[in-house]
């Protein structure tokens, strides 16, 4: 083995050492980009028909830009609950983390019922896309809902 190709390996054995010798639950941070990230938990529930609708699963730790919408509830083509808007922009909805399906109408956790074609008002707020949610063709534009109230 050449002096060069040894120390090579002394380094390396070094650089592995230093990298074990952190405390656990401490972050390694190596560069700006491996900081640690925002994270929304989610999860999928999915009525007996196939529709799905997308809940929180704990803290969210994400940005959030408040906001309302309106428009009417649908299922788009991967059976994923969103609100269409008068302009027909669809955005996935995140509902509360507790809501369920009750038959094929949403229970949320303030015991308000949603229903597919059901006009409404969401309070809540827009947050980033989330590749996890891929099973929703439109998980680029998601809205976290905190509210809903249904119109006349």
């Amino acid at each position: 083995m050449t002096h060069r190709a040894a120390s090579g390996l002394a380094l390396t054995g070094v650089l592995l050492l230093a990298a074990c010798s952190t405390p656990k639950g401490e972050p390694v941070v190596t560069s700006p980009a491996s900081s640690v990230q925002q994270g929304m938990p989610t999860a999928v529930v999915q009525s007996a028909g196939g529709k799905k609708a997308v809940v929180h699963a704990g803290v969210s730790s994400v940005d959030e830009e408040s906001g309302q919408l309106l428009g009417s509830l649908a299922a788009d083509g991967g059976g994923c609950i969103v609100v269409r808007t008068q302009n027909g922009d669809a955005t996935t909805l995140v509902f509360p983390q507790g809501t369920t399906f009750k038959g094929e109408s949403l229970a949320l956790p303030d015991g308000s019922s949603l229903s597919e074609g059901a006009k409404v008002v969401l309070d809540g707020a827009r947050v980033p896309a989330d590749e996890k949610l891929s099973v929703c063709p439109n998980y680029a534009r998601l809205f976290s809902v905190v509210t809903a109230t249904v119109t006349p």
